[in-house]
């Protein structure tokens, strides 16, 4: 027995036994008409009902930070959407402008040269493992382009037509080996060729061959198209002289020139279809 009143069971018993007293006497003494037992509970509970209050608003709280964020993701999707209506306007623009650049420019070519008939074409695809740049436009035998139509930016040469299907055609550039053109130095009017090799097309560039050792042509000078053979109409510009280099195969000279046209990345210009004195094809 007296085991039992030492044990930690019997003092819990007792403050339990006390907590109900007290909460019986202050339900006399108060005015409510709940009953002892309720007011004793509601009592012993209290300090757990104002946590449990607590956590329900801090909860509340968090929902509404959760539709916050929904909110915010809505709004970042508007704002995205509304950058990429912006982007490909500014493409729209951009491809507009290069557009409205290669007509002002052959437009003046035109008005030179009369005889000219003309279609504009974009470049459609390009050949990546092409070391020449070759590319393909959207014109074809129906808009009547033919094989060796000159195809040119404004008045800069980019090269010539080498293949015709109805709706597109390939363009062999002025970087190709295989794409030979008679040419002339503005300066000293001297007349020569324009070639290339692959070690210059790896570089961007080609050279105007055929020149003697006491040539007058020299760096910075402008090299155009002469007419003869009827590849290509005259005056029309190949490039700016950079260098001139000793032949390695004979007595002769050779200018090494840069192209005023960049063949790379053309992406609008104009296949000549006919001009007086061309040569035809086939």
């Amino acid at each position: 027995m007296k085991r039992f009143l030492k044990s930690a069971r019997f003092r819990a018993m007792v403050v339990i036994l006390v907590a109900l007293a007290l909460g019986m006497g202050l339900a006399a003494i108060g005015s409510d008409r709940s009953s002892p037992l309720t007011s004793v509970v509601s009592i012993v509970y209290q300090p757990i009902q104002r946590l449990s209050s607590y956590v329900a608003e801090k909860l509340r709280g968090v929902g509404g930070s959760f539709v916050s964020s929904d909110v915010y993701r809505e709004e970042i999707s508007e704002l995205q959407a509304q950058v990429d209506r912006l982007g490909s306007r500014l493409v729209d623009y951009e491809r507009t402008r290069q557009k409205l650049g290669a007509y002002e420019s052959f437009l003046e070519v035109k008005e030179e040269h009369p005889d000219f008939t003309y279609v504009p074409a974009s470049v459609v695809s390009r050949n990546s493992s092409d070391a020449y740049n070759t590319f393909t436009l959207d014109k074809g035998s129906r808009d009547d382009v033919e094989i060796n139509d000159p195809v040119v930016f404004g008045d800069s040469v980019i090269g010539i037509v080498k293949k015709v299907n109805t709706a597109t055609c390939v363009v062999r550039t002025i970087l190709d080996p295989e794409l030979n053109l008679s040419v002339y130095e503005i300066r000293s009017r001297e007349n020569g060729y324009c070639e290339t090799t692959a070690s210059l097309a790896a570089n961007g560039q080609c050279r105007m061959a055929g020149l003697t050792k006491d040539t007058a042509v020299s760096q910075g000078g402008i090299v155009c198209t002469s007419g003869l053979g009827g590849l290509f109409p005259r005056d029309l510009i190949v490039g700016t002289i950079t260098d001139i280099k000793d032949s390695q195969t004979d007595v002769s000279v050779y200018a090494v020139i840069t192209p005023s046209a960049d063949v790379s990345s053309v992406s609008d210009v104009f296949v000549i279809t006919h001009f007086d004195g061309q040569h035809e094809s086939g």
